[in-house]
């Protein structure tokens, strides 16, 4: 699919008006009646407010109100210029670079950041099917040991082969907090490949999946026809290179959102163009629609 490009976003975006009819748009739909008296649909820009009044009976609505948007001083362009830059990049977005293109204060910038970093997540995925990798992976402060660290915050991550990923922080990784999560996000009749690592023994006997394959890195082996975990190996690499390149450093507070940006990403990765609209239309429906 044809990737958007900063001259179409500037043509579609291009003021704050644009921008918020684009959200009304979103959150009320091709309103055929006024919801407050019934009448044919008819409203008006109220210019001195982020507001659309409804011609027959006076009646406002605020488009941003209940969104990341709302109370917000800074110009809607500016915002929906900053989901743009999400969409762009391989590696994701500084509050450092936000700052310096808005102009705007590191607070304001971080804040920004991760108020979009909140639209992406939370997003429903179908369950992983075919080849489904599986794996976890350990993030912290680069000068700790490798691997399983009580340093370092621990990441469980499916995959689907040339599909898309689920990846989540977790407080440890046990039978108990990772197979209610393999049960919800993966297909039983998946052909599963993992590593040796003794959680993944009771996959056949405690979640029913027939088909799990091993490969067993203390051997120097990598794949044995189709059993590989090199897909999942790869989304970590990619992780790892935003979290410790771009941002340097992520508390453990907010790696989800980062892991949930990153994975968003990887699913939308054949989606260029498609990927604003995916994060704009996640913005919540007005109530009672």
């Amino acid at each position: 699919m044809s990737k958007f490009t900063i001259n179409e976003f500037r043509k579609k975006y291009a003021t704050d008006a644009a921008c918020l009819d684009k959200i009304f748009t979103l959150r009320y739909g091709k309103l055929q009646a006024c919801p407050e008296c019934a009448s044919p649909a008819s409203f008006r820009r109220i210019t001195t407010r982020r507001c659309y009044q409804c011609k027959h009976c006076y009646a406002q609505f605020y488009p941003t109100a209940g969104t990341v948007f709302e109370k917000t001083r800074t110009p809607l362009s500016d915002w929906f210029y900053v989901i743009y830059l999400f969409t762009t990049t391989r590696n994701g977005v500084s509050a450092k670079e936000i700052e310096r293109q808005l102009g705007v204060t590191y607070k304001c910038a971080f804040r920004m950041g991760h108020c979009v970093r909140k639209l992406i997540g939370g997003m429903d995925m179908e369950k992983l099917k075919g080849f489904v990798e599986m794996d976890e992976a350990y993030y912290g402060p680069k000068n700790t040991d490798s691997g399983r660290s009580l340093k370092k915050s621990v990441v469980f991550g499916m995959v689907e082969r040339q599909g898309n990923v689920k990846a989540l922080k977790m407080e440890n990784v046990t039978k108990e907090t990772v197979y209610p999560l393999i049960a919800q996000h993966v297909n039983k009749d998946a052909k599963v490949s993992t590593d040796e690592f003794g959680l993944y023994i009771s996959l056949r006997k405690d979640l029913g999946i027939e088909n799990h394959g091993v490969i067993r890195h203390g051997l120097n082996k990598y794949r044995e026809g189709s059993i590989s975990t090199n897909t999942i190996e790869g989304y970590w690499s990619h992780l790892k290179r935003m979290l410790h390149g771009t941002h340097i450093h992520v508390s453990g507070k907010y790696l989800q959102n980062y892991i949930d940006e990153n994975s968003f990403r990887y699913n939308n990765r054949k989606n260029q163009h498609g990927m604003f609209e995916a994060i704009i239309n996640h913005l919540p429906k007005r109530e009672n629609e």
